[in-house]
């Protein structure tokens, strides 16, 4: 059950909590105008914390909510529109990285951002699996390669797709087109049976590249990493996952060998309008 109080000496009765609440389970107390919750409002509360962001006067304390726990947004550390558009076109999928470690603190402050992801009704089901240092990341690499070659003798049609061949020759061959040399794989992952696990993993993750764009590392999709996580129980069992787990994301992560100065051209939006 969730935890709503009110500080009636900071309420000014605007309002606006019970008009921003996306379960609309708020309303203004008739005798003083400050929120209350509905009748069993407080049993299908998400604790999303729309009503305590929007509240200017903190005059709201939700449980887990609380001026100790919370950073006050200052509109002046937001960048203008035109940095997030620079931003957003200037971000680059890394597959080239430096021979340099990344900190498990840097990763924690990645992962710190990327928690802060949208989920729907603030389920917040990802959890994440870090693979960490040269030899981890061979053998990781080793287990996908593996994968492959089963896939190839078995003759799947997926294996011909992907061009799993190419990939497991260039491995033979000492280059790494599996995991890039990174030296760091980050995995977004949660419960299968949970149907909003797959979309939360995969805007985590995407939350977990650009904050890497923009913390100064370089990230890029594990597409056959991820792939082989959830058909491989080798693989899975490597990277620490149960059978329960479901990886929605899969990101490559270090620092970029190489700036980029550009920004290239992309085909237009294809937009139905209505």
């Amino acid at each position: 059950m969730a935890e709503f109080k009110i500080d009636k000496k900071l309420c000014k009765g605007d309002g606006r909590c019970v008009e921003v609440c996306p379960m609309q389970i708020l309303k203004l107390n008739e005798k003083d105008k400050t929120p209350e919750f509905i009748l069993g409002g407080a049993e299908i509360c998400i604790n999303c914390g729309h009503c305590f962001a929007s509240c200017p006067f903190n005059a709201i304390k939700l449980a887990g909510l609380n001026s100790d726990s919370t950073v006050k947004l200052d509109p002046a550390n937001l960048p203008n529109p035109k940095q997030v558009e620079m931003f957003l076109k200037g971000r680059r999928s890394i597959r080239l990285y430096q021979d340099k470690p990344v900190s498990k603190d840097s990763i924690e402050k990645l992962l710190d951002i990327a928690r802060y992801a949208p989920s729907g009704i603030n389920r917040q089901p990802v959890n994440w699996a870090v693979v960490m240092g040269k030899e981890n990341i061979y053998q990781l690499g080793s287990l996908v390669v593996k994968w492959m070659e089963n896939l190839i003798a078995e003759k799947s049609p997926m294996a011909e797709a992907l061009r799993f061949e190419r990939l497991v020759l260039s491995w033979k061959k000492g280059e790494d087109l599996i995991c890039r040399n990174a030296p760091c794989v980050v995995i977004a992952y949660g419960i299968k049976d949970d149907p909003m696990v797959p979309q939360a993993c995969t805007i985590s993750a995407t939350y977990l590249e650009l904050a890497a764009f923009g913390l100064g590392f370089g990230a890029c999709w594990a597409g056959y990493v991820n792939i082989a996580i959830n058909t491989s129980l080798e693989v899975r069992k490597f990277v620490g996952l149960s059978s329960r787990a479901y990886a929605g994301g899969t990101m490559m992560l270090g620092y970029p060998k190489y700036e980029y100065s550009s920004i290239p051209a992309r085909n237009p939006a294809k937009i139905i309008w209505k």
